[in-house]
């Protein structure tokens, strides 16, 4: 039976439709007709439909589509809504997060918001999908996705791990060590450009943790216009300088709660600066469980980290400058775990089944947290939802 025109005109008498529905058929092949048309007739066909977004922005980031007979390809993000109207009324026309949006994709027709990224498509998928024998939102279980979505054939990974799960922790492990390894050649090469002082490269990457994922490039920023040696020399008015700096900055305030503002982060540094707390953190050898206790104590002083944020400045920056230095032989097997991120989800989700004990793998080993972002974008990102072709499982040989 084909799709009801109530639900195709949004009845809610009929069989319900939501946006979510219309997610899962955009990132599920099976689903999704191979051809599609954008509001002027060509064909679109999706390549890859992006990583789905389970934070803040576009729907799905980083899509590959072609368009035409000619096929040309466009790479960017993609918005989904039920109707193109939707665009407006969410308020994306002047969400910066949204301009990379390469196609907005909608159930029903209608014409384009004015407000949409230059060059990007209109899609339509409503009619298209009315036309599909057997199709009903009611087939669609929303809770599969994404993270339970599975290729028509068994993925490598549950192969490889199914009733393994000490292979599962090693190649976490080994995946986790990978990704510090990598991280301390970035570090080698900067501190041997000879450009900075590794004072001045702690102190820059400590300031970029600060500002989270929206607000790094605006913290570095800061860091290069009052480099640390005048920092210390401002001590009573670094506060003031770094207030300074940061008029000339555009501060993204993007789910940022009012007692975890940038100010209040800038002055916990200047305070974190001021005590000479960051010179404790030049030379670390000891990275043992008791070790990074100690640690995550001076990361904690003057309300300068959180538990979560303190782990993962120890495993993406401590870490690696001691192994660039030399202070440190090889990536110790355990480190504090860090707040759990969307991409580290979506990969255990992939890997382990989504009634996997997370505690039993990860959750309390921030190194193997670390592994679980590895294989994301080592493998994950090249490879899914084409993942009955990943080769993860070499990961279990090191």
């Amino acid at each position: 039976m084909g799709i009801t025109l109530k639900c195709f005109d949004f009845n809610p008498s009929g069989e319900p439709l939501t946006e979510r529905h219309l997610q899962a058929l955009w990132y599920d092949r099976d689903m999704r007709p191979p051809i599609l048309h954008d509001s002027i007739g060509e064909e679109i066909r999706v390549v890859d439909p992006g990583e789905w977004n389970l934070e803040h922005g576009p729907d799905f980031l980083n899509a590959t589509l072609e368009i035409g007979k000619e096929r040309r390809r466009v790479y960017g993000d993609v918005e989904i809504h039920l109707r193109p109207s939707d665009w407006t009324s969410h308020g994306h026309g002047t969400d910066s997060a949204y301009a990379n949006v390469v196609a907005h994709v909608t159930w029903a027709d209608g014409p384009a918001p004015p407000s949409l990224p230059k060059d990007a498509i209109s899609i339509a998928v409503g009619r298209t999908m009315a036309e599909e024998i057997g199709f009903s939102p009611e087939q669609i279980d929303l809770t599969g996705y994404p993270f339970a979505h599975l290729p028509v054939e068994d993925r490598p990974c549950r192969r490889l791990f199914d009733g393994n799960p000490d292979l599962a922790r090693t190649v976490l492990t080994n995946a986790g060590a990978k990704r510090l390894a990598v991280k301390s050649r970035l570090f080698s090469a900067e501190l041997a450009s000879c450009q900075s002082s590794r004072r001045q490269v702690l102190y820059e990457s400590l300031m970029e943790t600060l500002g989270y994922r929206h607000n790094a490039k605006a913290f570095r920023f800061i860091a290069q216009r009052i480099p640390y040696e005048s920092a210390l020399s401002e001590n009573d008015n670094l506060l003031q300088a770094y207030m300074a700096v940061g008029n000339f900055v555009e501060w993204d305030m993007r789910g940022v709660r009012p007692g975890n503002s940038p100010q209040k982060r800038l002055a916990a540094a200047a305070k974190f600066l001021g005590d000479g707390s960051m010179e404790q953190l030049l030379d670390i050898r000891d990275f043992s469980p008791n070790g990074c206790r100690k640690i995550l104590g001076i990361l904690g002083r003057s309300g300068l980290m959180g538990r979560g944020r303190a782990a993962a400045f120890i495993a993406n920056t401590l870490v690696p400058m001691a192994l660039a230095e030399r202070r440190l032989a090889k990536p110790p097997d355990w480190l504090p775990p860090e707040d759990l991120s969307s991409p580290m989800r979506l990969t255990a989700f992939r890997m382990l089944g989504r009634d996997h004990n997370p505690s039993a793998f990860y959750l309390n080993n921030g190194l193997r947290m670390q592994g679980l972002l590895q294989i994301h974008r080592e493998f994950c990102l090249e490879i899914y939802p084409d993942c009955v072709h990943c080769d993860v499982a070499v990961l279990g040989l090191g």
